[in-house]
């Protein structure tokens, strides 16, 4: 599925952009919107860049893709959600961006359990 795919990808190049920019603490006007440099913020990195690598992991391995996927995705879509409510900005884009990101993956994972249970019905 192309879609999951793309999931994976946007995990790679988002998470991963994000991940390296505050891992180094590189100056950029992006990482600004997560505030100065502090143990949360180096802890957000790596949780940025594990999502990276297991998607990763996910694309060059294309068997592992879709179980990768179904670990991955929901616990992505429940902490991007939770920042909707925990971040009281509502003009900070982190946000707005994870959720647009989770309604990607939710659209996998809905794609994923629905050709699941296409392909036991045909059984």
């Amino acid at each position: 599925m192309k879609i999951v795919y793309l999931s994976h990808i946007v995990n790679v190049l988002v998470a991963g952009m994000m991940g390296t920019l505050l891992f180094f603490n590189l100056n950029s006007p992006i990482i600004e919107v997560f505030g100065p440099q502090s143990p949360a913020r180096q802890i957000l990195s790596c949780i940025y860049l594990s999502i990276a690598v297991m998607s990763s992991v996910a694309l060059i391995s294309k068997s592992k893709i879709i179980s990768i996927a179904v670990v991955l995705f929901p616990i992505q879509i429940v902490y991007k959600i939770l920042t909707l409510i925990a971040v009281s900005d509502i003009l900070n884009p982190v946000p707005w961006s994870n959720l647009a990101i989770s309604i990607l993956h939710a659209y996998s994972l809905y794609l994923i359990y629905k050709n699941q249970h296409y392909n036991k019905n045909l059984s």
